[in-house]
């Protein structure tokens, strides 16, 4: 049976490895890794076979016919956003392999010992190689910890802050941790973003004022939005439309004639880690949308200033998408979004009979499953005198249903 140990070297410099790691590194017969890794132990004299595929290193153990025991070497700690993840999946059921893994000294807590703060309630997420959504990691989290590499610094990181409107927040970044060259600095968003970093650098966003998660599972009350003359989606109509999406924390929402933006802000509020395009032609509308943002600090809402579906043409795939005006695009509208995700989620609010005939055509042309109308008519009461009358709104047709993929 082979031995098969991934060991983590820690956050760099070698004084930092465990008495473990270092002894099984010199028992083995093989060590296996990225080049720079590899060269720290050249001093003992081992084979070494230069990678960091796990595909690439598994074949390799495979087929080794000369070596019993193979020292995988990763940077930082196995359990945290390391290759072992990878080759540990692969060794999982293969019972002619002993697998272990040994961990380290991640950068997340070395890092934070360096800033003399706890790390058990940190938000942590990976920008090397990965696409991820940092604006709401950061919108809902008051400490949120990066691994940067690649072509992503933490310049960047810093410039799409201040592009949203959170240059303010602080900043603060680790580069070369450990090494002689290491760097710490702690700063506003806005002044880090004109610095220049190595690729090997960590940064924990710090917002104070960071929304609660609990937010996401009110109904907002209409009176609390900025409003103008531009239509708004009143509270119950809202809440049964957007329940209709059947979000996930994670989705991709188009808001298409978004008005004042209350259903794209609180839609938003329920994406922890989604994004949502609030699309209006109408520059007042923008205007408004863009001050809800900030009063609710819905930074993860982006708005495009044009019609649909010529707005739609750049946006990334939805996953679901509320139509509250077409301006006679209907069809075109849904199209357009079926081609992006033929099982996309749509949710359309109507008014006119002859808007909801339309609106069952189109779902009838393009094969939607799960078609449902939903007749909302809603009364408020109203204080007269000393008695109170109900006032009734406009009735709403709420026409939901799911691509099936075969239009």
């Amino acid at each position: 049976m082979k031995k098969v140990s991934i060991v983590g070297i820690g956050v760099g410099e070698l004084s930092y490895l465990h008495k473990k790691a270092i002894t099984t590194i010199e028992s083995s017969d093989c060590l296996i890794g990225a080049k720079r890794m590899i060269e720290s132990f050249h001093h003992i004299n081992k084979e070494a076979f230069i990678s960091i595929d796990s595909s690439e290193i598994y074949d390799f153990i495979s087929n080794s016919k000369t070596h019993e025991k193979f020292c995988v070497l990763v940077s930082g700690d196995t359990g945290f956003y390391s290759l072992s993840k990878k080759l540990t999946e692969l060794y999982i059921n293969n019972v002619d392999v002993d697998l272990e893994n040994i961990p380290a000294i991640s950068s997340l807590q070395y890092f934070c010992s360096k800033l003399n703060i706890p790390w058990d309630d940190i938000r942590t997420i990976s920008a090397h190689g990965r696409s991820i959504n940092i604006i709401s990691n950061v919108m809902f989290n008051q400490k949120t910890f990066m691994l940067i590499g690649g072509s992503t610094r933490p310049d960047d990181i810093c410039k799409l802050l201040c592009s949203k409107g959170l240059g303010h927040l602080k900043v603060s970044v680790g580069e070369n941790l450990s090494y002689e060259n290491e760097r710490i600095i702690e700063d506003r968003a806005d002044n880090v973003a004109h610095m220049e970093f190595d690729t090997l650098a960590v940064m924990i966003v710090h917002n104070d004022e960071a929304i609660n998660l609990s937010e996401g599972l009110r109904s907002i009350k209409d009176d609390e939005f900025i409003t103008g003359k531009v239509p708004m989606t009143k509270s119950e109509v809202r809440t049964i439309s957007i329940s209709k999406l059947n979000l996930k924390n994670d989705s991709i929402v188009y808001d298409i004639g978004a008005g004042t933006g209350s259903v794209s802000i609180e839609a938003a509020l329920k994406l922890s880690n989604g994004t949502l395009y609030a699309i209006e032609k109408n520059e007042e509308a923008v205007v408004l949308i863009k001050k809800n943002i900030e009063k609710f600090k819905a930074y993860n809402v982006n708005v495009i200033k044009n019609t649909a579906p010529e707005g739609l043409v750049d946006l990334p795939k939805p996953d679901c998408v509320f139509i509250g005006g077409s301006s006679g695009n209907m069809g075109k509208i849904i199209e357009a979004v079926l081609n992006k995700n033929p099982h996309v989620n749509v949710v359309i609010n109507t008014i006119a009979l002859e808007s909801l005939n339309e609106v069952l055509a189109c779902m009838d042309k393009y094969k939607f499953e799960n078609v449902e109308v939903v007749n909302v008519s809603v009364s408020r009461a109203k204080k007269v005198g000393a008695y109170n009358m109900m006032i009734g709104q406009n009735p709403i047709y709420v026409i939901s249903g799911r691509g099936s993929g075969s239009y």
